[in-house]
């Protein structure tokens, strides 16, 4: 709701404020760089408190943002307050919270489960920019906004006080949460870990920086602007299928094996664009690279809850997802502008895609050297392994 509509809500602050577009659009990034900071606290107080006490909390402040930034701000260094403060407060909205709830709940399918669940993602990416403009034809921006904050409470409000719930399988008889797993302390001292944090960093700057300069590049390639629309769909499309296959494939799967493989076809996607981006292949070249990038970009996050939840166990399942998250946040806040700053320098995107392809390479290895002999054994606890644990090891 928050990245699919500001686009669309950057003109009208322009005109009202006089604010220039890039000044705008550094909200979003003070929005990222507060949900980095607040991140790895929030998964340590989700582990301790469950994720629905942070939840609902969060969704009250992610609708109180849109009604701050109508109604409250008036000069640019309140905006990038509210921004800032806005990141930090609604960081339990987001995947950490609910992939924190799905492993819980599907112990035998989680990959399947995190797999649909975050197809959502996709959807509301493809559904909220048509929407939120097809409400600023009838209403003023202000009035957009309050409706957005009205819809998260009766949307996803209502929903999560229903259902945002531990699985009763994992409460004891005195009402606590039965996990096992690593601490913190001790996930941080293993090379998986390291390696896994080192792989979400570069794919989330290689995948999320590509983003919002697809319909540039495809500029660049000659299309037009309903073309280069179209193709930024097709990533959209190609995002939510791949979230859908990846968390098939992980219930059967090793997972790292699945991540190298979808990561290597989105390498191979980065080649085939800085191709395209030079105007040869035309749309179907084009076309196909988009497809192959976005089906990268939809494994991302469906494989951090599994790594976390094979690799360590889920003693300390928020706090580590804090701490991935953060990594992912902070890769996807410096790939965007790496590119751009580098199409001003270099005049052009294939020498910068043919490197993120060498970037992939680098985490796709990161993910070869994660042993199967570094898998969480619960059974040795007298925990019953998941058989797609047992599969996997």
């Amino acid at each position: 709701m928050v990245f699919a509509s500001m686009g669309l809500f950057a003109p009208h602050l322009s005109e009202v404020f006089g604010w220039s577009r890039g000044g705008v659009m550094l909200g979003l990034t003070l929005f990222n760089i507060g949900g980095l900071v607040a991140s790895p606290l929030t998964g340590r107080l989700m582990d301790r408190w469950g994720p629905r006490a942070l939840i609902l909390p969060s969704l009250i402040f992610l609708s109180a943002g849109f009604a701050g930034l109508a109604y409250l701000v008036s000069d640019i260094y309140t905006y990038y307050a509210v921004a800032f403060v806005w990141g930090a407060l609604t960081i339990a909205t987001q995947s950490i919270s609910y992939a924190h709830l799905l492993v819980g709940w599907f112990p035998e399918r989680r990959g399947m489960a995190i797999g649909i669940a975050a197809s959502g993602l996709g959807l509301g990416y493809m559904i909220m920019p048509v929407t939120v403009q097809a409400m600023l034809t009838h209403m003023t921006w202000q009035q957009v906004m309050l409706t957005l904050g009205a819809a998260i409470i009766i949307g996803p409000g209502l929903l999560n006080i229903m259902f945002a719930r531990p699985s009763p399988r994992r409460v004891t008889v005195d009402g606590k949460v039965d996990v096992d797993g690593l601490t913190l302390a001790e996930v941080r001292r293993t090379r998986a870990f390291w390696l896994i944090a080192s792989a979400i960093f570069l794919m989330a700057a290689v995948l999320t920086g590509i983003l919002p300069h697809i319909v540039i590049i495809a500029g660049d390639a000659g299309a037009s602007l309903a073309s280069a629309a179209l193709i930024a769909s097709i990533y959209g499309a190609a995002t939510l299928v791949g979230r859908l296959v990846v968390g098939l494939l992980v219930d059967r799967f090793p997972a790292a094996l699945i991540g190298m493989i979808f990561f290597g076809m989105a390498g191979i996607g980065c080649v085939l664009l800085a191709v395209a981006s030079s105007g040869a292949g035309g749309a179907l070249l084009l076309s196909l690279a988009i497809i192959t990038i976005g089906l990268g970009f939809g494994a991302e996050s469906d494989l951090i809850a599994i790594f976390i939840a094979r690799y360590f166990g889920q003693r300390a399942f928020g706090a580590v997802y804090g701490y991935l998250l953060s990594a992912f946040i902070l890769g996807s806040a410096l790939g965007a502008p790496a590119l751009g700053f580098g199409r001003d320098a270099f005049g052009g995107y294939g020498g910068l895609l043919l490197a993120a392809a060498g970037v992939t390479a680098v985490a796709v290895f990161c993910l070869s050297q994660l042993q199967p002999k570094w898998l969480y054994k619960a059974e040795d606890r007298g925990v019953p392994l998941p058989k797609a644990m047992v599969n996997e090891a």
